[in-house]
């Protein structure tokens, strides 16, 4: 059985191996599976089996349909069959026991059906400077430069990916957003007063998506700014980036390092002082090993924090 139900999925299965599988998957939680053995449910000519899912857990209960009957249960475990639901509808399997995959891009007329989820995207991203870390050269310290200097324009770049893809995960997980609030908040008051909300809700029904993918998709919200990005999960979710668990001083690196990777764009990737505007009062802050490891850490706990906190968002009703 196969049930898709927005980006969530469940799926019973009974295997070779002469088990019931429940698996829950959604773009927050990944892929997770409950495991029972039939051999350990008593003969019986009717079952009843039920099946619950929280973001912390998931339970699976079976046993004979009988008066007084014993029910067996099993919680369940991260599953290495990761299961996702692409744009057409169609149901895929990523990976399997002993199979590891990673950046799986799915295409069909030029257009995407399947993508890494936001989460996914991330933790990719934290590979991708580790990778970056283990490079060598002759060169001395201008290559320790290059790298640091790569390795923070990488981390926000991935910040900014995540935080859009979840924007729109978190919706498609059954939690609706403010979308008025966040209307009010990324179209200006002239586009407003001219019906451009309107026009969005009219757009957004005939291309059969919502309001806040439109949003998103014609870059109303520029979550390569902290503050925009910020706001956005406020309005929409009443998720504040003050409520996650980090300290004030991890904030401030972060933002810091927005303006770095701006000036390395925007500059030079060779840049030798990244805050030289600022010197003095500040002190000179330049390129080093020690500055990357430090970035990927506290970007790292950001968003584990702030996807922690999506997963505890409840539906309205």
């Amino acid at each position: 059985m196969q049930i898709p139900s927005g980006e969530h999925l469940f799926i019973l299965e009974r295997d070779d191996l002469f088990q019931i599988n429940f698996y829950h998957s959604s773009p927050g939680t990944g892929t997770r599976v409950a495991t029972i053995k039939l051999d350990e449910v008593p003969s019986c000519n009717n079952v009843f089996m039920t099946f619950s899912w929280t973001p912390e857990e998931i339970k699976l209960y079976l046993g004979p349909r009988v008066p007084n009957g014993k029910l067996l249960s099993a919680t369940g475990v991260s599953s290495q069959k990761q299961f996702r639901i692409g744009k057409d509808g169609g149901i895929y399997q990523i990976g399997d026991h002993g199979v590891d995959t990673m950046q799986i891009n799915v295409y069909q007329d030029g257009k995407a059906v399947l993508q890494p989820t936001a989460y996914d995207a991330w933790k990719n991203t934290i590979r991708a400077t580790h990778i970056l870390s283990t490079g060598q050269s002759d060169q001395g310290y201008i290559f320790e430069s290059v790298v640091t200097n790569l390795t923070l324009a990488i981390l926000v770049t991935g910040f900014e990916a995540y935080a859009k893809m979840r924007f729109q995960e978190i919706e498609l997980e059954g939690i609706e957003p403010n979308t008025d609030a966040v209307i009010n908040a990324f179209i200006s008051q002239k586009g407003r007063e001219a019906g451009l909300a309107e026009i969005l809700r009219a757009e957004a029904k005939e291309e059969r998506k919502t309001i806040i993918q439109l949003i998103v998709e014609r870059d109303f919200i520029n979550f390569q700014n902290y503050q925009k990005c910020k706001l956005a999960y406020n309005k929409a979710y009443d998720l504040k980036f003050g409520d996650l668990s980090m300290q004030s001083t991890s904030i401030e690196k972060i933002k810091k390092i927005f303006t770095y990777r701006h000036r390395i764009i925007h500059v030079s990737p060779l840049l030798g002082m990244l805050n030289q505007a600022n010197v003095p009062p500040e002190e000179p802050v330049f390129p080093k090993k020690e500055l990357a490891t430090e970035a990927v850490a506290v970007f790292d706990k950001f968003i584990d924090s702030l996807h922690k906190a999506t997963l505890k968002l409840r539906r309205k009703d």
